[in-house]
């Protein structure tokens, strides 16, 4: 009996250990996901960083920089394009002098495939961000040019996200339009306006919404 016992006691040490052990590196493994998932994190946070000063960088780059879309094809040949946009700015917005000096300008992408392709978009760099500034100004408050029988836009040149981020304010700024709220839209997507005495900004557009939504649109309902 003792030595049936002691069997018995023995392989439930046994098995103890074994136990111990299995718990043991399970608890090793929930560590180690653990240590994956915050390193996982970090890293994510981390190349999140990288994007957007790449972002950033780039979008510096082209500060100087607009596009001009809707412009009919044929007009300019070869070096002539720098003088043909100078005159566009001079006879369709008024704007002149050597301030408007452009450095460079070229229609994107390769060569169209048809006359019934829309002509490619004009990119344009000036030598001075004052003159781009400018530019779009003047563009605005035309509403856009007519010119040679189409009405070609200007828009400032900036990365695809850059873009797209601010187009999320779009439905904000209308909303803010509507009820008579003066807005600017600064750089890079940050969206700033006054209410009741309180300057605000907002580089979120899901917080911005909600507050415009409970705070300015609801008084339409006081």
């Amino acid at each position: 009996m003792n030595q049936g016992k002691r069997s018995v006691e023995t392989r439930l040490t046994s098995a103890t250990i074994q136990l111990e052990e299995v718990e043991n590196r399970i608890a090793d493994v929930e560590d180690s996901n653990t240590s994956m998932i915050n390193e996982n994190k970090v890293l994510r946070q981390r190349v999140e960083q990288l994007w957007s000063h790449v972002d950033d960088q780039e979008n510096r780059g082209r500060c100087k920089n607009i596009k001009l879309i809707g412009l009919k094809e044929g007009k300019e040949t070869g070096n002539a394009m720098n003088d043909y946009i100078k005159k566009i700015l001079n006879e369709g917005l008024g704007l002149q002098g050597d301030e408007y000096e452009i450095e460079r300008s070229h229609r994107s992408g390769g060569p169209r495939t048809g006359d019934d392709q829309p002509p490619r978009m004009i990119l344009e760099k000036f030598l001075r961000y004052m003159a781009r500034q400018k530019v779009l100004t003047a563009a605005k408050k035309e509403r856009g040019i007519r010119w040679e029988d189409c009405t070609p836009s200007i828009y400032e040149a900036m990365t695809k996200e850059r873009s797209d981020l601010r187009r999320q304010f779009s439905p904000i700024m209308k909303a803010l339009w509507d009820h008579r709220v003066k807005h600017t839209l600064a750089h890079p997507a940050v969206l700033r306006f006054t209410w009741k005495g309180k300057r605000l900004s907002f580089t979120d557009p899901k917080k911005d919404e909600v507050f415009v939504r409970e705070n300015i649109q609801s008084t339409e309902n006081d």
